[in-house]
């Protein structure tokens, strides 16, 4: 069963079964008494499998990479570590199309691979920016993927590089831009030091779990320059 989004809490009801098959729970926790379904559609089901496997190529196989991940239709895009379940939620925006909901499982699935519901940093939502574009790309939706990257392209212009790495992304709000700026950063690293060490970097963690930006940045130093950026940013965790 899913969680509320608002309140953590479970939706501990039976579930109602659509016509189509779907398991549907109201919240009884807020006033908005959202809904709550598993996703059903075969399409969508197939492009998480196949980024669940991209993720895994890309950045390596995780340690539970055996755990169920289960989509729901929910209030906004999240992934969330299920410890007593075993499993990972993925909860995609209800009212997505096709496409969004395609770019909403990729950032996800990045999320399942890396970020394991323990690590919120922000070259993770750099790195899963990068990855849901990419994934578009590469299966058939160049379009979308064209205008995601020109929508990232305007949203950064609201959001500084510094907002972007001093931004609370546990607690939140997350301000205005905030993953356009992460995407333009992660397309300018990639131009400077390629996809592989970028997928390197979300494998390279400090003491406290989050990635280790000064060690990665010294890996990658002696081939190229940091021209844009202050590198004293990199040693924020």
């Amino acid at each position: 069963m899913p969680r509320c989004q608002r309140t953590f809490r479970w939706l501990t009801d039976s579930p109602i079964r659509t016509a189509a098959g779907a398991a549907s729970w109201r919240c009884p926790h807020c006033a908005g008494r959202e809904t709550y379904e598993t996703v059903i559609e075969p399409d969508l089901l197939d492009y998480a499998a196949l980024a669940q496997a991209a993720a895994f190529r890309d950045f390596g196989v995780p340690e539970d990479s055996r755990r169920t991940t289960v989509l729901f239709w929910g209030l906004i895009p999240e992934c969330i570590r299920e410890p007593g379940a075993r499993q990972y939620h993925v909860y995609l925006q209800s009212g997505s199309d096709g496409y969004q909901a395609r770019l909403q499982i990729g950032h996800e699935m990045f999320h399942r691979t890396c970020s394991q519901g323990r690590i919120f940093h922000w070259t993770h939502e750099m790195l899963a920016c990068l990855f849901s574009v990419r994934l578009l790309r590469q299966n058939g939706a160049e379009e979308y993927a064209d205008q995601t990257e020109r929508d990232y392209g305007q949203q950064a212009q609201q959001c500084s590089f510094r907002t972007l790495v001093t931004t609370d992304l546990i607690h939140g709000p997350f301000p205005p831009g905030l993953y356009g700026r992460a995407f333009r950063t992660g397309r300018e690293w990639q131009e400077r030091f390629g996809w592989q060490a970028l997928c390197r970097l979300a494998r390279t963690e400090g003491r406290n779990g989050a990635p280790d930006l000064a060690e990665w940045f010294s890996a990658v130093r002696g081939r190229t320059e940091m021209r844009e950026h202050d590198p004293s940013f990199l040693n924020q965790n």
